[in-house]
């Protein structure tokens, strides 16, 4: 595939691909990897992030995320996320499911742990970040989804996942 446009995260390339007997050309982006964190707090509630994001210009809640370097087990790169975005380390960080975020449109596989057993430590930010760290119950951030203030699909998901599977005692 010929790569159209390259940055330093990802690429788009061009593919021609036969369907039901129809040539079609598409335009793919290749991205690396994602991982997504549900950190529990000793209490149960979430360690939810508030982060301004430059694409949208403002500030949504989520879960620590990040992109997995090449060559980097995605469980690494969650106990390396969760640490440098909220300063704590897990004793436990277990894989819960994996999901194309957008496979119409892109190869990106995001990965999705659970991480407890926590203990805080220093935050280590990317220069343009600006995150703001907030513990929530999971029937508030339940809520939130329902009213429209948590938009991050990638959270959505996370969350609906967790209290409908993992967590059905505390709603």
């Amino acid at each position: 595939m010929p790569s159209l446009f390259r940055t330093k995260n990802f690429s788009v390339k061009e593919a021609l691909y036969r369907v039901k007997g129809i040539r079609r050309k598409y335009e793919i982006i290749t991205k690396s990897d994602t991982v997504l964190i549900i950190p529990i707090l000793s209490d149960g509630r979430i360690l939810m992030e508030r982060q301004w994001r430059y694409p949208v210009d403002k500030y949504i809640y989520e879960l620590p995320a990040g992109t997995v370097d090449k060559g980097e087990p995605p469980k690494k790169t969650a106990a390396r996320e969760l640490k440098e975005e909220t300063g704590y380390t897990a004793k436990s960080i277990k894989f819960l499911f994996k999901g194309y975020p957008a496979p119409g449109l892109m190869d990106e596989m995001m990965y999705f742990y659970l991480a407890t057993g926590l203990k805080r430590g220093k935050t280590e930010l990317d220069k343009d970040e600006v995150i703001s760290l907030h513990p929530i119950k999971i029937k508030k951030a339940i809520s939130m989804v329902k009213e429209g203030k948590i938009v991050d699909t990638k959270t959505i998901a996370a969350l609906l996942y967790y209290s409908s599977f993992l967590n059905t005692s505390r709603l």
